[in-house]
């Protein structure tokens, strides 16, 4: 019998191991290091960008921002599996997010779940890692929670929603400089 997901990413994140930038192989071509410009150029445009749309739409940026990620999520994810689990839907969404973000399970010490149902919904509670939004707005100087942020919201609420045939909802609890948690309700 497979391991559940939340026993499957929890072992993938608790390791010893410490990578160092010269142990990571740059073959790629063209190689990593000739696009490593072109990233952090393209990071800071979406940043600007960003930032303009804020300053022309302001409040309603996030709600702009957030439905442009949901569409995308929604395309994106017509082309996974269908789940009805919250767990298996977690992994079709990890495959999806491979490379661009990761994220784990996360609940308070005093909870013996960490996928929990009330009142005809259905929470968790996920810690996301490495993030290419976070890291643009460190790089242009911008504060998390944002439009950008609402962006990757959405995303993560349009591919939820595809998988699972439910709606969803999701909620940033925290940011931080290394990681967010944010909290998936579907209903």
């Amino acid at each position: 019998m497979s391991k559940s997901f939340v026993e499957e990413s929890k072992q993938n994140f608790q390791h010893d191991l410490v990578f160092r930038t010269e142990d990571v192989p740059l073959k790629c071509n063209p190689p990593a290091a000739e696009l490593e410009q072109t990233l952090h150029g393209l990071m800071q445009m979406n940043g600007y960008i960003i930032r303009s749309l804020e300053e022309i739409a302001g409040r309603g940026a996030n709600a702009v921002t957030f439905r442009a990620g949901k569409k995308f999520g929604h395309e994106v994810a017509k082309y996974f599996q269908k789940k009805d689990d919250v767990e298996e839907a977690l992994r079709e969404l990890s495959y999806i997010l491979y490379g661009q973000y990761s994220f784990e399970p996360w609940k308070p010490s005093d909870k013996d779940h960490y996928i929990v149902e009330e009142d005809g919904s259905t929470f968790i509670y996920l810690v996301f890692h490495d993030c290419i939004v976070r890291q643009t707005l460190r790089r242009i100087g911008q504060a998390q929670s944002g439009p950008l942020c609402q962006t990757l919201c959405g995303y993560v609420v349009g591919a939820i929603e595809e998988i699972t045939g439910r709606r969803a909802k999701l909620e940033i609890v925290h940011t931080g400089p290394n990681a967010c948690l944010k909290k998936l309700i579907l209903k």
